[in-house]
């Protein structure tokens, strides 16, 4: 796949590109949905599936204090395209320069000189230009100027509500990782690298991996079942996400994102990893001394051990490390 940064490098030299545009944040069910509808109506004229997003998200820019957290990373959005078979994916810098531009200049400019389109798709709520003053049917108008089809995608439902990364964003902050799951059609996850924590794990005999993450989305302070990805492989774990309320807790201590790795004893730090969140155990909670943390710790580890074997029989042809 390739990936363009900057839209001087972005020339019509693609045959008959085929483009979708948007935010796409967390590429969730209704994305990918858009997508392979993308790729099936290229495959159709020969043409060059093309995503088009913004980095960083508008709001960023507009009203830093109204953005929402983004689900995913950049890297991760990316990654993310790239496992759908998208060809082309161009990253259009967002600064307040573009955001001044009028929706018409904006079609006109980014889109149609700089790609030469044949077909757009979009999803039922775009909207683009100064103001976010260009809707749908002044798109479909310039198509019909300049010889490109607009057209929209419909939308995905999951129990009858229309998938959405503000829908998403909600599950994640109230903790219900396994509906976000659902509407992303994977687990949410983190990226991010292994760093040196309080010792506090090793000296319970419950060693944790500390995760340092730039995801701006971190789910609700809790534990929960996991894995954690690590060069190619996944490995059963259980994490707690706050700021460890225990008899001895820092009352200064910043938010951590610890990982008790079952059965496993590989000194990983400095190692890039991605911690998948499968299903929420309980809220994270004080404690009246380091026993009865250390019991809550082996019900939390045994609780993780219980699902991953229902996991594994429910979904028997899996391979878990």
């Amino acid at each position: 796949m390739t990936v363009i940064y900057r839209l001087e490098e972005l020339i019509p030299e693609y045959p008959a590109p085929v483009v979708t545009i948007g935010n796409f944040d967390g590429v969730h069910l209704g994305h990918q949905d858009l997508m392979r509808e993308l790729m099936a109506r290229a495959a159709r004229i020969n043409g060059t599936p093309v995503v088009m997003t913004f980095h960083p998200h508008p709001l960023q820019v507009l009203a830093p204090n109204n953005a929402p957290l983004q689900i995913q990373t950049l890297n991760q959005k990316i990654a993310t395209i790239e496992t759908l078979g998208i060809p082309l994916v161009v990253i259009i810098p967002f600064d307040l320069t573009l955001a001044q531009m009028s929706a018409r200049g904006f079609a006109l400019q980014v889109i149609w000189e700089r790609l030469r389109p044949k077909e757009i798709y979009v999803g039922p709520n775009f909207a683009f230009g100064n103001r976010r003053q260009g809707s749908f049917n002044l798109l479909k108008e310039i198509g019909e100027e300049k010889g490109f089809l607009a057209a929209k995608i419909h939308q995905v439902q999951f129990r009858d509500s229309r998938v959405s990364s503000t829908g998403i964003r909600q599950a994640l902050i109230s903790g219900q990782v396994g509906l976000a799951r659902r509407l992303l059609g994977r687990p949410f996850a983190l990226e991010g690298e292994i760093i040196h924590g309080t010792g506090l794990g090793s000296r319970l005999q419950v060693p944790t991996a500390n995760l340092r993450s730039p995801n701006e989305l971190i789910p609700r302070r809790g534990v929960y079942v996991t894995m954690l990805n690590l060069e190619g492989r996944r490995y059963k774990g259980v994490t707690n996400i706050g700021f460890r309320p225990t008899v001895d807790t820092d009352e200064g201590a910043s938010l951590s994102i610890e990982t008790h790795v079952l059965d496993f004893e590989q000194d990983i730090y400095g190692k890039q990893v991605a911690l998948d969140f499968l299903v929420r155990l309980r809220d994270e909670r004080r404690f009246s001394g380091r026993q009865a943390l250390i019991e809550q710790i082996r019900k939390d580890i045994a609780n993780a051990r219980r699902y991953f074997a229902w996991l594994k029989s429910a979904v028997p042809n899996r391979s878990w490390d």
